[in-house]
């Protein structure tokens, strides 16, 4: 079985709010597709993840502990996405010119530091104004 990430994003929603309608709301869908979505993960999952009744919806023992792994499973796909795109578009790639006199170095080392999947260069502008260089 696969675990649809869309229906995990739609039990994450109703699961925070411990309401269909503004889950929904919020989802930018009807209400009755979010609760047929919800019953189709349930079947998926073999466990009711809902108790639904008068008072309003709560989260079963098991809906409790697909919310605490769907948080980490959708941070992981989202990160997964970014460094897939960013694998796409290649290595970044900055350049500071700088005039003889002005120290760049340290800051250049930061910068590489914080953002290691950027390529950083520093290169003496001489001559030229630095702008066009």
């Amino acid at each position: 079985m696969d675990l649809d990430l869309r229906k995990v994003r739609y039990f994450v929603a109703v699961a925070e709010l411990l309401h269909f309608g503004r889950a929904a709301e919020q989802l930018h869908i009807a209400q009755p597709v979010l609760s047929r979505q919800i019953r189709a993960l349930e079947k998926d999952l073999g466990a009711e993840l809902f108790v639904r009744d008068s008072h309003g919806v709560t989260l079963t023992s098991a809906g409790r502990q697909l919310l605490d792994d769907a948080r980490h499973l959708l941070a992981s796909a989202d990160a997964a996405r970014r460094r897939v795109r960013r694998a796409a578009r290649g290595p970044g790639r900055f350049v500071v010119g700088f005039r003889a006199g002005v120290v760049v170095t340290r800051a250049l080392r930061d910068f590489g530091a914080a953002h290691p999947d950027v390529d950083v260069h520093a290169r003496r502008v001489m001559g030229a104004p630095p702008a066009r260089a």
